[in-house]
């Protein structure tokens, strides 16, 4: 998952200028439920490892890349520092200095930035097909009310693969790792745009996460900055996608 080669349009690096700092005062931590340490888990169970055809499954997505995570969580001062001075309007750092864009996100990540809007179902949507993808989604489960829990508690069972499989592991890295979740419960709207698993490969997701961090990070500033309730608030956006593209732009000395 890392930048192979720079992109054209962002071939400017950021060389963040060192700072003395009071260690003795402690820097304000990032409250976010969005962590890689669940799919870590998953992908390095040595109870239960991916088999051969849930590997395959999740190549064939264009999320091969995810399997090589290796770490189980975000540094929280440096997320809290990020979401404080990214600007979701310019959709950049640094006052401009640092834009974050699409191609950054699929340098950074590996994941698919296909010719397909990601598109999430509305509030009442009563698109046959959604519905249908929707009850049967939820058959797996034994209440309506879905947990990202519940959904990585039935990922080590589906070896098989399969659309079910395909539809879980994707609902899960974007209610938990890289969408715009601020609880606890799997974002199902997303659901509208997996009807064909074999399609997942062509949307854009690197569009969507941006999107997602946008909007995330707008909502989040508004209630930080505008109540005045510091460090309180919860994040529910893509944290882990922004750090990794910070790092990966910027050139430390």
């Amino acid at each position: 998952m890392k930048r192979s080669t720079p992109a054209s349009s962002t071939s400017e690096v950021c060389e963040p200028t060192k700072k003395k700092r009071n260690y003795k005062e402690r820097l304000p931590v990032l409250r976010t439920r969005m962590s890689p340490a669940g799919l870590y888990h998953f992908l390095h169970n040595e109870d239960s490892p991916l088999s051969e055809k849930q590997i395959q499954a999740i190549q064939e997505m264009g999320f091969g890349s995810l399997l090589l995570l290796q770490i189980k969580k975000v540094p929280g001062s440096l997320a809290y520092w990020l979401v404080s001075n990214y600007d979701p309007l310019k959709g950049c750092l640094l006052d401009g200095k640092l834009p974050i864009l699409e191609e950054d996100i699929y340098l950074s990540l590996g994941l698919p930035m296909g010719p397909n809007v990601v598109i999430e179902a509305s509030n009442g949507d009563k698109c046959p097909v959604y519905l249908s993808v929707l009850e049967k989604f939820k058959s797996q489960f034994s209440n309506d009310s879905i947990d990202v829990k519940d959904i990585l508690a039935k990922l080590p069972t589906q070896k098989e693969g399969g659309d079910d499989f395909k539809r879980n592991f994707i609902i899960y890295i974007f209610s938990a790792l890289l969408g715009g979740v601020v609880g606890n419960q799997a974002s199902l709207k997303l659901l509208k745009s997996l009807a064909n698993t074999d399609l997942i490969s062509d949307f854009n997701w690197c569009n969507f996460i941006k999107r997602k961090l946008a909007d995330q990070v707008q909502s989040w500033q508004k209630e930080e900055f505008e109540t005045k309730q510091l460090k309180e608030n919860w994040f529910g956006g893509p944290i882990m996608a922004l750090v990794f593209v910070y790092l990966d732009r910027c050139v430390f000395k």
